[in-house]
């Protein structure tokens, strides 16, 4: 069963474009995984500092293989400081 996840960041006022660069960076790769379905960043139109992934993987298996992988580490470590809280993961 394919798994839709909804992520919010929130960057640190000053830092939207530093985690702009941060959060990119995970985009190409990760629409190159074999379980992969789709995988976009949106940025609010309303507060520049608002970040949206919404990303559809084949199975919970993809989401916990995904996760492994060194462009989601990245990004993971990458968001330290960057953010005003932790991001907010939805699972559907």
């Amino acid at each position: 069963m394919s798994v839709m996840i909804v992520a919010k960041f929130v960057a640190t006022l000053g830092k939207a474009d530093e985690l702009k660069k941060v959060l990119s960076a995970c985009i190409a790769p990760s629409r190159a995984e074999a379980g992969c379905v789709h995988y976009d960043l949106y940025r609010s139109t309303e507060d520049g500092n608002v970040f949206l992934f919404h990303e559809t993987w084949q199975s919970a298996e993809a989401i916990a293989e995904h996760e492994q992988q060194q462009h989601f580490k990245a990004l993971v470590k990458g968001c330290d400081g960057l953010l005003q809280r932790a991001p907010e993961v939805t699972k559907y």
